[in-house]
């Protein structure tokens, strides 16, 4: 059994409604995407996504082992201070045929010759299955607030999920551990 770690902001409805994907949360925070994107509207943001490749919209961020607070980036503390954690069950996700494509974005370090400007979006490289998630821990201490990038520097996946939501049968809520540095 693969599990991959998912936030979300407390106060959400994930243990009745499962993980939204932009795509189907038009509650989400535009603030971040209108600045990648240049759009100013829900609908605007997912069709920008959807230029990226199809189902892109449809994903889901999910990390390969817990946010560590880092030395460097304090807003790491704050994310996880004010987000509950959920383990996703990859495998039984992918058995059931919800889960459509994996892709990795590897952090910037292991990139030679990036060039980077505000309107860069993600690197995102389709895996062949689920098989090839590599769900070795993440080093954290990389994360630097002063680069403007908080997970640029650690690797992700994005789940791209059939209808854009994992059901709730496929994640399980975790204790919320609170680390400082």
């Amino acid at each position: 059994m693969m599990h991959l770690y998912h936030y979300v902001a407390k106060g959400n409805t994930v243990e009745r409604d499962g993980i939204l994907s932009f795509a189907r949360n038009p509650n989400a925070d535009l603030s971040y995407y209108i600045k990648r994107s240049g759009k100013t509207t829900h609908a605007e943001i997912v069709n920008w996504f959807e230029r990226k490749f199809d189902g892109r919209s449809r994903g889901i961020r999910a990390f390969p082992s817990r946010i560590q607070p880092a030395e460097k980036s304090k807003s790491l503390q704050t994310f996880i201070e004010n987000a509950d954690l959920f383990a996703i069950d990859v495998n039984a996700l992918d058995e059931a045929g919800l889960l459509e494509a994996v892709y990795v974005s590897p952090s910037v370090m292991d990139i030679p010759n990036i060039s980077d400007s505000v309107a860069a979006d993600e690197v995102l490289c389709k895996l062949p299955d689920v098989q090839s998630i590599d769900t070795s821990p993440i080093d954290w201490s990389v994360c630097d607030d002063s680069m403007g990038r908080r997970f640029a520097y650690v690797r992700y996946y994005l789940l791209i999920v059939k209808d854009g939501v994992i059901p709730p049968r496929f994640i399980k809520k975790l204790p919320s551990t609170t680390l400082t540095v």
